[in-house]
Order: C-alpha cells, then structure tokens, then sequence
C-alpha cells in the first residue's frame, strides 16, 4: 500500500477527505456538473446538425428540444452517441452529409413529441430479457445478444454489434456472453461495494456507465480482462466474465473503467493539453504515450489507491458482507525489454502514480491548458492525501490557474466598438457560469466562463470604454481598476480570435 501521509491523521478520515475531493472539482468530479454540460452540448449539437441537414431538421430539433429526463437516455446510448460524435466530427470538417443520428433517432420523436414518461433507451429497448446491472445504484443494464423487433430496431441492433465488434478490435468476434445468475449477482455486489468503500467517487464513476456487457477476446497482450468503450462503444464497460469471481475484483474493474468513462464525458467539454500529439516515456511499456493518455493514466491510478487505502481501512461490516480485501496489490509487469523490466521498478500502481505526477510536473507551463493545469494539481492533491510519498503539487501549477494562458490572441486596439455576431447558436448553464455557443458560419462550440460570458452580452455595439464601465458595475469592481481592464481586454482578444465578436474602429 502507499506510504501514509501523516500517522497523526487516521486513516479512514483520510480516503473520506480524498473520496470527497474526487469528486470536489466542478470541471473534471462532480459528475452532475459533467452531466449537465453534456446535455448542454448535446442540444447545441443537435441544433447545429439541424441547420446543416434538412431532411432530419425536424427529427432533431425536436429531440434537440427534449426535456432533460427524455434527454438522457438517448445521449448515453451506445449507438445514438456514437452517431452524434461521429455527425459533429464530420460537420466540423465540412464532411456532413444524411445525419446517421437522424435516422437512428427517428423512432423516438413521437414518443418525444407526445412528452410519454421517459422509456429505456433505444439499444437497452433491444434486448431481452431486460437485466438491470447494479439495481437501485444507476440505470446501467446488462448485454445480451439483441433481440429486435421490427426494422428499425433492427437497424439499430445491426449498429450494435458492429459498434460491439468494432471496439474489440475484431469485426468476426463472437457476440456478447450472456452472464450467468452467479456473474450477474457478483456484479451487482461489485457496484454495490465500489458505493459503499467510496460513496462520493465511487456512486459517482458508476453512473457514467450505461451498458456493461461480458465478453471473451483474446490478443497479443493477452485475453482481455476489462475495457471501456470511448467513442467506438460510448458509455460501456465491456468485462471478462472472470472479472466477477469476487466483489473486490469487480469493485475495482468497475472503478478503472468507469474512471475512463467519466474523464471521457469531462474531456468533452474542456480540453486540457495543448498540443495532443506532445508524448512522453513511459518506463514499463515500449514506446511513449502521449500527455492525453499520461493525464487518463493518472486519473485512473488515484481512484485506485484512493480506493486500496479504503479496502484496508474497511470495517468488519464491509469485510462481513463483502469478504476481506486482497491482502496484497498484484503487481503488473513491464513490457519485456523496457527499463522497467530491466530494473525492477514501475510493478506497482504507486510506483507508477508517482512516475506520471512527475511527468506532469514537469511539463512546461504552456503544454498545459488553464484547465489542465487546474486538473493536475486537483489530481496530485488528492493522490497526496493517500500517498504522502507522492511529489506535491508545484507553487508554479497553482499560479498558472490564476493567470492568462502563455499563449494571448493579438492585442485590440482601445478605440472603436464591438458587436455580437449573429446568427449564433446557443445553450446557457446558469447555474455553472457558463454559456456554450456556436456562430452558424463555423460549426464550433466555444465555452465561455462567467467572465468571458459577461463580456460578451455587452458587445452589443457599445464602445470598449462603455464595456468596461458596464462590466465593473456587474462584477463590483472599480470601473478604472487595472483588474478590470486587464479581465474586458483579455476576454474582448479570446471573444475577436474565437470569431464571437467584430471590433470595427
């Protein structure tokens, strides 16, 4: 296990603080404030494909439209949310052409339009019988081959399998496993435990999985053992049957891969490297990863020992019910031929948390985005409070939060006025500080925090100087503050280069 922070604190009261904290950050934990800027993404997207796509306007606006409760189901299936990041990558290319989501979506518009009681979604509405994953913890639901009735469910059972296939890398793979009672009952007792050890992260990671499906591969790496679906298979958690021998082993598959699936709905909505192809050493594995994969590697790493250091502070209740914990971590072995291997280190998860928080240290400051740099030292915090051998998170990282990117749009000029460009698309998250918004001629979403999103309803042809005296007077601030002139002018440049607003002289 990690070494312990602080003898004089105990450690229950430490996995409660980093359980806690976890799920503590707005952008990147807490999955409600995740969940409402993808709904929030979803509608602008929906929107947007509606302007780009005539034949399937109408289908989507109307889900577009969608109450929240109807909303959800069809963001988190499988195959509609695949369609969708598959339209938006085309549109932002210029490459749309017939919406896919359209046409699979099409079936539900009447039972949207009539307002009916949310319903299944439509892949879970394809399979029977309907087996609920971890009932009373989240709506996940288990798959079975898909048992359509009527063509268009069939199409999107077809879509299914192909999408199934697709993520295992294999387009002949044999078709899910239907689990047996005994699986089933040990999966369910694996979320059940995962909430228990962890009520805050733990509930949390399990209600970004919708479908959990079992399944036998086997690879040069070797039979699969877990896996999260990304884009080719959203929102699933595909398992080896043999995952669920015990509730430990599932707690903590459920864990790794809905670590992913979480981070994936959070990445959604604000990146954090600046350069994506930017890659890094990794010691037990050939080759280098890129900071992306080394951040997603890191997430994972700390809900894994914030998770160890829970099991071992378990109480007799948890031992009682669920069994005792693994007594030992199982070690991991390098790839033949890396340093790793050749020297021993990098077997366990700490020794290999470690390494990645060091890499992220050791970024420069501009690889990282303001977001990315909060998400650092967010993680690195929390890994301390489970490992005190963990490096500490930089004064430099925390600094870099609070200033402007390294990288600034080219400076305006102070006269002149500066008017919104229309038509725009858009959805507001009030309750977040943000506003997400699209002009029509670009098909891109920027995001804009609270600043930035006050700014911006002033750009109503009024001069610079009246912005700035209008934005002082909404945050408080003296209106010939240099704070105030530093926050318009850095928000004017982003709003001019993000193509938001025209400064005309």
């Amino acid at each position: 296990m990690p070494a312990s922070p602080s003898a004089a604190e105990p450690a229950t009261d430490q996995v409660a603080q980093a359980d806690t904290m976890l799920c503590a950050d707005r952008q990147f934990g807490d999955s409600a404030a995740i969940g409402e800027r993808n709904l929030a993404r979803f509608r602008l997207g929906l929107t947007m494909l509606a302007r780009h796509d005539g034949e399937a306007a109408d289908v989507l606006r109307t889900t577009a439209s969608a109450a929240d409760e109807h909303l959800r189901p069809l963001l988190y299936d499988p195959v509609l949310r695949n369609c969708f990041e598959v339209d938006l990558a085309r549109l932002e290319s210029g490459r749309l052409g017939p919406s896919s989501f359209g046409s699979y979506v099409s079936g539900y518009v009447p039972a949207l339009a009539a307002d009916a009681p949310p319903a299944m979604g439509p892949c879970e509405a394809v399979t029977h019988p309907h087996r609920s994953a971890w009932p009373g913890l989240g709506d996940a639901w288990v798959l079975t081959e898909p048992a359509p009735h009527g063509s268009s469910q069939e199409m999107l059972a077809g879509r299914l399998m192909e999408l199934y296939r697709g993520a295992l890398g294999d387009g002949r793979a044999a078709g899910p496993v239907d689990p047996q009672d005994d699986v089933r009952a040990v999966l369910r007792e694996g979320a059940e435990l995962l909430a228990t050890l962890l009520p805050a992260a733990g509930a949390g990671v399990l209600g970004h999985v919708t479908m959990v499906g079992f399944t036998h591969r086997e690879s040069e790496e070797g039979p699969l053992q877990s896996m999260s679906g990304g884009d080719p298979l959203p929102s699933t958690v595909l398992l080896a049957p043999e995952r669920c021998t015990s509730p430990w082993l599932a707690a903590e598959s459920l864990l790794h891969e809905g670590a992913h699936l979480k981070l994936f709905d959070a990445l959604r909505t604000g990146s954090v490297v600046k350069n994506a192809t930017e890659r890094v050493p990794i010691p037990w594995r050939i080759g280098s990863w890129t900071v992306i994969r080394v951040f997603v590697a890191l997430h994972f790493y700390v809900h894994l020992l914030v998770f160890r250091a829970a099991a071992a502070a378990a109480g007799e209740a948890v031992r009682e019910r669920f069994g005792p914990p693994p007594s030992v971590e199982d070690l991991d072995e390098p790839s033949p031929g890396t340093p790793a291997a050749r020297s021993g280190q990098y077997r366990t998860s700490a020794e290999r948390a470690r390494y990645l928080a060091e890499c992220v240290l050791s970024l420069p400051e501009e690889a990282l985005t303001e977001n990315g740099h909060r998400f650092a030292r967010w993680l690195l915090t929390a890994l301390r409070l489970v490992d005190g051998d963990a490096p500490r998170p930089h004064d430099r990282a925390a600094a870099t939060i609070r200033r402007a990117e390294p990288w600034q749009p080219p400076e305006i000029p102070s006269g002149g006025v500066v008017q919104r460009i229309t038509p725009v698309d858009a959805c507001a998250l009030p309750g977040l500080g943000q506003l997400v918004v699209s002009p029509t001629r670009s098909a891109r979403m920027h995001w804009l925090n609270a600043r930035s999103w006050t700014v911006y309803s002033l750009c109503d042809g009024r001069d610079l100087g009246s912005v700035r005296t209008a934005y002082a007077r909404a945050v408080d601030l003296p209106a010939d503050s240099e704070e105030v002139d530093r926050q318009v002018s850095d928000s004017v440049r982003r709003l001019v280069a993000a193509d938001l607003i025209t400064h005309d002289m």
